[in-house]
């Protein structure tokens, strides 16, 4: 042990790169191997908002957050239920037109 902690504290650099490179290799197998890490910061997106940011992708976000503010006041709602209505509302006026 005491071997080892010497050859590691003489060439610190190479065992950082050491390090890296396992590191790296890792991460290489699992994307290969198709493995998605968690990322615990980002936040579950309902299939009601993937829906409405598919529908209303044309508009920049600023629109789409104030279109869904418009809806939280008009119904009285929160942010789920007013790209529902929001939704609902677009597809009745693409039956209108058939």
């Amino acid at each position: 042990m005491h071997e080892i902690t010497a050859l590691l504290r003489d060439n610190i650099a190479s065992a950082a790169l050491a390090i890296v490179a396992v590191v790296f290799a890792c991460m290489l197998v699992l994307t290969i191997n198709g493995v998605r890490l968690r990322n615990p910061f980002r936040r579950k997106v309902s299939s009601t908002e993937l829906r409405f940011r598919n529908v209303f992708g044309m508009m920049g976000e600023e629109r789409r957050q104030a279109l869904i503010d418009s809806y939280c006041k008009k119904y009285k709602c929160n942010r789920e239920q007013a790209m529902r209505h929001a939704l609902e509302e677009r597809d009745r006026d693409a039956r209108s037109w058939r």
